[in-house]
């Protein structure tokens, strides 16, 4: 617990010193979410679709995507965040003290990990604060537990795509291109943007990833669209139960590997 919260600290103390990054994870999903808010209602010439509402469960595509542009601060966060903190730490010279430290790696990431699910939560709330000011978006807050329930398993899932982002950066030396290839393949076979069913191969897929079954729940609850609590629960859980041991594998053998070969700083 030492470590984690020391990890936390240092991490904040990080963050503090560039502020700008800071204005930008609040902003920049929902800057990519206008553009696509401002297709559809030049596509369809007004705030609502049928069609769309045929596919999503409601014809209002603008709190639709919104929604999803918000939830997918949690995917950068674990994703971009935990991916780049071992090869930030290459950056600051740091990365062979902190794992030639008494402790198991793990614990240092799952710091890292937890200061960037709090941070994310900021930055989700903030989110939801401007969309009900400025897009006037509407939702159900009352079902707080629910909510909060289906988010503490997106978190976890996403934990466990993070861990395996975290140790193929420390093998291949390299973030950016690698974690670009997380983002795409969840934005393309997720419903961030638009529901799976559009095509057979996005819905065949997403079957697999963790925000599927999240953003199903997350939008039932909070657009009060009809889903199935209880199997996106049991389908949420199972992958997070598969996903989280194989991405701490996967950086654990990676850890193991880069000591024996002497590659931990390598660029």
């Amino acid at each position: 617990m030492n470590v984690i919260l020391a990890e936390i600290k240092k991490s904040y103390k990080i963050l503090l010193a560039y502020p700008v990054e800071i204005a930008f994870w609040i902003f920049s999903p929902l800057l990519w979410a206008v553009p696509l808010v401002f297709q559809g209602k030049a596509l369809i010439g007004g705030l609502s679709s049928e069609k769309f509402g045929e596919i999503a469960g409601t014809p209002d595509f603008i709190p639709y995507v919104l929604i999803g542009a918000i939830i997918s601060t949690y995917m950068a966060s674990s994703v971009w965040s935990m991916g780049f903190a071992m090869r930030d730490e290459t950056y600051y010279g740091t990365l062979e003290h902190i794992l030639s430290a008494p402790v198991k790696p793990v614990y240092i990431l799952l710091g890292k990990a937890i200061f960037n699910s709090l941070l994310a939560t900021t930055y989700v709330i903030i989110q939801l604060s401007i969309c009900v000011l400025i897009f006037g978006l509407q939702i159900t807050i009352h079902k707080i537990l629910p909510i909060v329930f289906f988010l503490i398993l997106l978190i976890a899932g996403l934990y466990g795509i993070g861990f395996a982002a975290a140790g193929l950066t420390l093998l291949v030396k390299e973030a950016h291109g690698l974690l670009h290839l997380f983002e795409y393949v969840l934005f393309l076979f997720s419903p961030i943007r638009y529901p799976v069913e559009i095509n057979p191969i996005t819905r065949a897929i997403s079957i697999f990833i963790p925000l599927t079954y999240a953003l199903i729940a997350l939008r039932g609850l909070l657009l009060n669209i009809r889903f199935d609590f209880w199997k996106n629960s049991l389908f949420l859980i199972g992958i997070d139960l598969i996903i989280i041991p194989l991405g701490l594998y996967i950086f654990n053998w990676v850890d193991q590997h880069n000591r024996k070969k002497g590659t931990l700083a390598e660029y």
